[in-house]
């Protein structure tokens, strides 16, 4: 059987416990529009498959404001500020960290979400995807007092809600291979990590709420990415429900 086989096999069993699998799809770095970025606003259009894109405010460029007025479902999540690694070396890249004084980050983290919701208003939805997916612990437990409700990172989530008032929704498939041609994964390995995914939730290994994410970067995307994301975008299964952005954080 194929990698598209094996899927098609566990959203059957979905299918037959008379269950939906959800997902949805965030794709990170977002500042100026591109024709990468054309590229996957054309499957949001031709698919409806709905986009949530992680901008990173410093950066943030008038022409991608103008351009997200006319799609439909786009919606714009806060990347951090500046996507500056404060790490000393030995350490992981992090932006949100614990190295430096916690009242430097909320400056940070503020001033983005001030730029984000004065540009995009209602597009912007008050949710934090930590640049490389990580973030001190207690900068998420400050993240309410900012205004967020949302934080977005990648693997299977521990808790629904792992701060009193924040919604956590993860990522779980990135289609690039950062640590080896950093150019597409591979057919097999992406399928493969979102069938297993699927079959985790659905025989409760990991939360079978959390609709399971795609992680894609438009600015590094070869032709290899961009073909599988089409074939992904346009597979229908009936089983296979694309969530809209306000469907994954309720209280939009």
């Amino acid at each position: 059987m194929s990698s598209w086989d094996h899927l098609r096999s566990e959203l059957d069993l979905w299918q037959a416990e008379g269950r939906v699998a959800t997902a949805w799809w965030r794709d990170d770095d977002a500042v100026t529009v591109t024709p990468e970025l054309e590229e996957i606003l054309a499957f949001e259009q031709d698919y409806g498959v709905p986009l949530a894109l992680a901008v990173i405010p410093r950066d943030l460029q008038d022409d991608l404001v103008e351009r997200l007025v006319e799609t439909v479902d786009t919606r714009v999540l806060q990347h951090g500020w500046s996507h500056q690694n404060h790490m000393p070396e030995g350490r992981k890249n992090q932006e949100l960290d614990d190295v430096r004084d916690i009242g430097a980050v909320i400056t940070d983290l503020r001033q983005g979400f001030a730029v984000l919701e004065s540009r995009f208003g209602s597009r912007f939805l008050p949710v934090i995807v930590p640049p490389w997916n990580r973030i001190a612990d207690d900068v998420a437990a400050s993240l309410q007092s900012l205004g967020f409700n949302g934080l977005s990172t990648f693997n299977p989530r521990a808790s629904e809600e792992p701060y009193k008032g924040l919604l956590q929704v993860n990522t779980h498939v990135d289609v690039i291979d950062w640590r080896g041609t950093r150019g597409f994964v591979g057919e097999d390995a992406a399928l493969g990590v979102m069938t297993a995914h699927l079959a985790a939730r659905r025989t409760g290994q990991v939360d079978g709420k959390e609709p399971t994410g795609i992680l894609t970067h438009h600015l590094v995307h070869d032709a290899a990415t961009t073909k599988f994301l089409d074939n992904l975008f346009s597979m229908e299964h009936s089983a296979l429900s694309w969530l809209r952005i306000p469907g994954v954080f309720p209280w939009h």
